[in-house]
């Protein structure tokens, strides 16, 4: 290898952010809020909301207390419940068949397409006519998820959708700043989840999450739901509900990070670029034609995983393995598992993802880049 390192290179780095944000001006927001004393839910909510909504171009956002938090919501705002059906993909995070498992409806898994590594609109077609001839359950809704950053192809899957009478609920955890067709990841869908999770595009220091919606109707059910279905007297709670508020605390960090965030955006897609032309021996995950991605992790495919992994740790490399194991392989969730889903199988055997923030210097780009090419 020709291409040496200055510094070891971090798979995520939130300190050196902290450090361009500046830790002083952290620190005084949060000195703020414990002077005012609204620590949950207080008045950096409410101006985190309207900029989130703004930076999205949806009516409104309502921010919550974790991304899984947000897709529960959602879901309940449209009524889910046992004997629903909510497809789902399986090459993701547990959460997006959590959430619909936990207000008793039914996940059902669909498989992913090959070169995108998304929810397969095809697959879909299929999974919908699989449970209208075979089963009682009543199609509610799919769950997209912009798996690594980039968003799933919701023209195909909105008129699928429509088509059967349901629902779309874009997952955007890993895509809050992606784009599609001229419009920002949360209006995509008819709502949109996401997740601020530390090591997202757009986290903060815990847990904390979003829902983006554009009906005054639905935004009323998610507010009375985020705080145990309250009514109009605080004591009448109308219907099931959650603790689930965001605490002033996250939105505030979340506000500090609105700042830079465009910008860590522009920076995510300059090494994705180099990426994408310097990496020459592994197959990459394409973006979706007129999309951008928010490229919240960058992940490639290996035939020989475990060599690989072993490769760049002995070079320093830093790399994890997301997602191993499909949701419908999982314990909880082997009672669903009635599809063959061979992509997504396939997928879960072979990704390794490789460090991506945009805090990392062309010189550990370039160490990355031939650590991988020299793998063979």
């Amino acid at each position: 290898m020709t291409a040496t390192l200055n510094k070891p290179i971090a798979f995520f780095d939130m300190p050196t952010q902290q450090k361009v944000i500046g830790k002083d001006k952290i620190l005084d927001s949060l000195s703020t809020i414990l002077d005012h004393g609204g620590y949950a839910q207080g008045p950096e909510t409410k101006v985190l909301e309207e900029r989130l909504a703004k930076y999205a171009g949806t009516k409104y956002c309502l921010t919550c207390s974790s991304g899984t938090d947000a897709l529960i919501l959602a879901l309940m705002a449209w009524g889910v419940k046992a004997g629903d059906a909510v497809f789902v993909p399986s090459f993701t995070f547990v959460a997006t068949a959590e959430a619909a498992a936990f207000l008793g409806a039914t996940p059902v898994f669909v498989d992913s397409c090959e070169k995108t590594f998304n929810m397969s609109p095809k697959d879909l077609e299929i999974a919908i006519e699989d449970t209208k001839n075979n089963t009682d359950l009543n199609l509610k809704a799919v769950i997209p998820v912009d798996i690594f950053g980039q968003p799933a192809d919701y023209e195909a899957i909105s008129k699928i959708a429509k088509a059967n009478n349901m629902k779309v609920l874009g997952d955007a955890a890993q895509s809050f700043g992606a784009k599609l067709n001229g419009s920002t990841a949360g209006a995509f869908a008819d709502m949109t989840a996401t997740s601020f999770y530390p090591t997202k595009p757009l986290g903060c220091y815990g847990d904390g999450g979003a829902v983006f919606c554009n009906s005054e109707e639905e935004l009323e059910i998610l507010q009375s739901c985020r705080v145990h279905g309250m009514g109009g007297e605080k004591y009448d709670n109308i219907r099931l509900g959650l603790t689930a508020r965001m605490d002033s605390f996250q939105a505030a960090v979340l506000l500090h990070k609105l700042d830079v965030f465009d910008k860590e955006m522009e920076d995510r897609q300059i090494i994705a670029n180099r990426y994408q032309t310097g990496l020459k021996t592994v197959t990459q995950q394409e973006v979706l034609e007129g999309a951008t991605s928010a490229w919240a992790i960058y992940t490639v495919l290996a035939e020989d995983r475990d060599a690989m992994q072993a490769h760049l740790k002995e070079k320093n490399v830093p790399c994890a393995a997301f997602y191993p194991r499909p949701v419908h392989t999982q314990t909880a969730y082997k009672q669903h598992a009635t599809r063959a889903l061979p992509v997504c199988e396939r997928l879960a055997e072979q990704v390794v993802s490789i460090p991506m923030h945009p805090y990392l210097e062309e010189d550990q780009q370039n160490y990355i880049i031939e650590a991988i090419n020299s793998f063979k």
